[in-house]
């Protein structure tokens, strides 16, 4: 139970905080290694005068920049189908190697497999019901 609290806390720790409007920072570090705090007015001023870097693309002016621009549907389907066959290779490499894995270790416990010793019951299943109750009446020595 404490696992799972403990994991159930650092998920919820670990998401992502928005700031809603009206919740905004009111101040910000002028730097990094001071602790002095940029005023309201200083943050307007400042986003203000951000001068726009030449390396930056600007949105066209004929869309609103709100909206974003319309996906051709050939690409879409084209990144649809790779992803899908992606998750197809993933699964079919899992299999395979996981089925390599169980023939290794299936071979590994028969040579490595020993005996029980005097009075050990072996751990072997039983394979109906009746040889299961017969199992447990002997392994409990249950007086009926």
């Amino acid at each position: 139970m404490k696992k799972l609290f403990a994991i159930l806390i650092m998920c919820s720790l670990s998401l992502p905080v928005f700031a809603t409007e009206g919740q905004e920072a009111e101040s910000i570090p002028k730097d990094t290694n001071s602790l002095e705090v940029l005023t309201t007015e200083e943050i307007d001023e400042l986003n203000r005068t951000t001068p726009q870097d030449p390396n930056m693309l600007t949105a066209p002016d004929s869309l609103p920049s709100k909206f974003k621009e319309p996906v051709n549907k050939k690409q879409l389907a084209k990144k649809f189908i790779i992803a899908m066959l992606c998750v197809a290779g993933t699964s079919v490499f899992l299999y395979g190697t996981l089925s390599v894995y169980n023939k290794i270790r299936d071979g590994i416990a028969e040579q490595s497999s020993v005996p029980p010793a005097e009075g050990e019951q072996p751990l072997e299943t039983s394979s109906d019901l009746t040889e299961a109750v017969k199992t447990f009446i002997e392994k409990t020595h249950w007086q009926g």
